[in-house]
C-alpha cells in the first residue's frame, strides 16, 4: 500500500484490522511504503529508497512488512 504519508499511522492501522488469515495457512502479510520516520514494533524495513527515487517526494520513504 501506498498511504498519505500524512495520515500513515491511521492508514495503517486501518489496514493491519482488516488483516486475517480467512482458511489461509500462512499469514497475512502488509507492505507498504512509509516515510522513513515511521515506526511500528511490528515492520520489518524490507529496503530503504534512495533519495532521489520519486523525483516530487521530498520526503525519504522505506518499504516496509507486517507480518500479522
Amino acid at each position: 500500500m501506498n498511504p498519505p504519508f500524512s495520515q500513515v499511522r491511521k492508514h495503517i492501522k486501518a489496514a493491519l484490522s482488516l488483516l486475517g488469515r480467512n482458511g489461509h495457512d500462512e499469514p497475512a502479510v502488509l507492505v507498504a511504503l512509509v516515510p522513513i520516520t515511521y515506526e511500528h514494533e511490528d515492520a520489518e524495513t524490507l529496503e530503504t529508497l534512495p533519495e532521489d527515487t520519486f523525483s516530487t517526494c521530498t520526503i525519504r520513504t522505506k518499504i516496509i512488512r507486517i507480518v500479522k
